[in-house]
């Protein structure tokens, strides 16, 4: 049984067109798609598309996208041009789970938020500015912070791309990473999301000799080589305006010797400035200087350290001294090598503003432009269920749609419906519209079977649940 031949061949008995000549099956499946993505989802809400979504939280990240599919494709042989991505499930709802536990589940952000409100504290003053554009290197102020973080139990909220901007990368890859390969390339993947679609949390700006505002902010995505390094951007104009920072973020140099003096001196082909934070890797020989480093000068040649290296192992080879610039380590707070889009005078004021969130199991959950925010943070992997409607697409020609073979009709019905309407063909349009109706109303029944088998509560019935005070929790209260 195939669902989707079956559909095609319902829609040209209807439309009258036997064969490909006059519209190709191409055609047809897109309509079939159009109406099943487009159409069905807003007319009818079927008892069968509904299921579990669950999945695992990532200690420190508040905010989840709705997920997608990945590139469909009408048959295996085809090029994917009917679908590329689209979200799996048409919307969530309760009840809602952590790790077991119900909680809250809201789709209105005023009551959301009334009860977390995101507080930002006053603007932090980070340091002063130098009289240059960068490299500057700031610690915001977090309590108890931990690296690695076990749990993280501070930590300030991060940046976010909604769908919209994941789409537009044409990755289907939530968060956004850029790779080293794509920074090294002057690539405009990080440019390439709508300012729209960026829900930034972290916002450091001053003043430049004019007195003109110099702001940077997280942009929601993320270096692939540490998933808790935000990008920071200049933000800018619809529709696709925010810059990335000078300098990039991220490179690498290879080592090809190293001193053993009071101020290790590096010797690599680098384009570095003094105050840049490195990061020492790789070396045979003096192994003792693995880690963490700041350039206290350089030439394009080599590089001084701010370590004493007298003692250390003579160097043999090998080594990369890596960089990563104009990130923000959300758990720890820290900012390295930060290099604004233009100079910053002298002594003027850098600020931050930031939100502070403590961790722990989550304990509301609002489902809002297709994203699941979750309060507080989760300070681990805790697992996530929630009731969800399918939106099945494409996978009408897989055994994965055998299910919903009795809606063959009803889906051919309204793709030729569509195709009778952009065609003009009035008469036949007229014709047929009473059998799709009786189509879907014939489906909606099926639905409403299974709906009035489950008994409506009332304030005089509570319904099945169980616990303390018939509440399906432990103390009593509805979260």
């Amino acid at each position: 049984m195939n669902l989707l031949s079956d559909c095609i061949t319902y829609i040209r008995r209807i439309i009258k067109s036997p064969s490909n000549t006059t519209i190709s099956d191409s055609l047809l499946i897109d309509y079939i798609n159009r109406f099943w993505l487009m159409d069905v989802d807003a007319r009818i809400q079927t008892f069968d598309l509904k299921t579990k979504y669950s999945f695992l939280t990532t200690p420190g990240q508040d905010k989840y996208n709705m997920p997608l599919y990945d590139i469909q494709t009408e048959s295996p042989t085809q090029d994917p041009q009917n679908i590329n991505f689209f979200p799996v499930y048409q919307g969530f709802m309760g009840p809602a789970y952590v790790n077991g536990v119900p909680v809250s589940f809201q789709t209105q952000k005023s009551l959301f938020f009334s009860g977390y409100q995101n507080i930002s504290q006053s603007p932090m003053i980070l340091g002063t500015g130098d009289g240059s554009s960068g490299p500057y290197n700031f610690q915001i102020p977090i309590i108890g912070q931990q690296v690695p973080p076990n749990p993280p139990y501070n930590c300030i909220l991060r940046g976010h791309v909604d769908i919209t901007g994941i789409i537009s990368t044409n990755q289907n890859e939530d968060p956004p990473l850029v790779t080293n390969a794509e920074i090294q390339a002057n690539s405009t993947f990080i440019q390439s999301i709508p300012v729209t679609s960026v829900d930034s949390a972290v916002y450091i700006n001053s003043i430049d000799s004019t007195g003109t505002n110099v702001e940077v902010r997280d942009s929601g995505q993320f270096l692939d080589t540490n998933i808790n390094l935000g990008l920071l951007m200049e933000p800018g104009k619809a529709p696709n305006g925010n810059l990335p920072l000078p300098n990039g973020y991220s490179t690498s140099f290879i080592i090809t010797g190293v001193t053993q003096a009071a101020q290790a001196v590096v010797s690599v082909i680098n384009t570095l400035v003094a105050g840049t934070i490195v990061q020492i890797s790789d070396i045979l020989g003096m192994t003792e200087l693995f880690g963490t480093y700041t350039v206290v000068s350089a030439t394009p040649t080599t590089i001084t350290l701010n370590v004493d290296s007298t003692t250390f192992t003579a160097y043999i080879s090998g080594g990369v001294v890596s960089v990563s610039m104009n990130v923000i380590n959300y758990f720890n707070g820290r900012v390295n090598n930060l290099f604004f889009p233009s100079t910053i005078p002298s002594g003027a004021n850098i600020y931050a503003t930031v939100n502070f969130f403590q961790q722990g199991l989550p304990r509301s959950i609002l489902f809002y432009n297709n994203v699941l925010t979750l309060r507080s943070p989760p300070a681990l992997q805790y697992l996530i269920e929630l009731d969800a409607y399918l939106s099945p697409a494409a996978f009408l020609n897989t055994s994965s749609a055998i299910p919903f073979g009795y809606m063959t009709e009803y889906i051919a019905r309204g793709a030729a419906r569509k195709i009778l309407s952009d065609t003009g063909d009035v008469e036949q349009f007229q014709f047929y519209e009473p059998f799709f109706i009786e189509q879907e109303l014939l489906v909606w029944k099926r639905s409403q079977r299974q709906w009035t088998a489950t008994r409506t509560e009332t304030l005089y019935s509570r319904g099945n649940r169980y616990g303390r005070n018939g509440y399906g929790n432990f103390n009593g209260s509805t979260f």
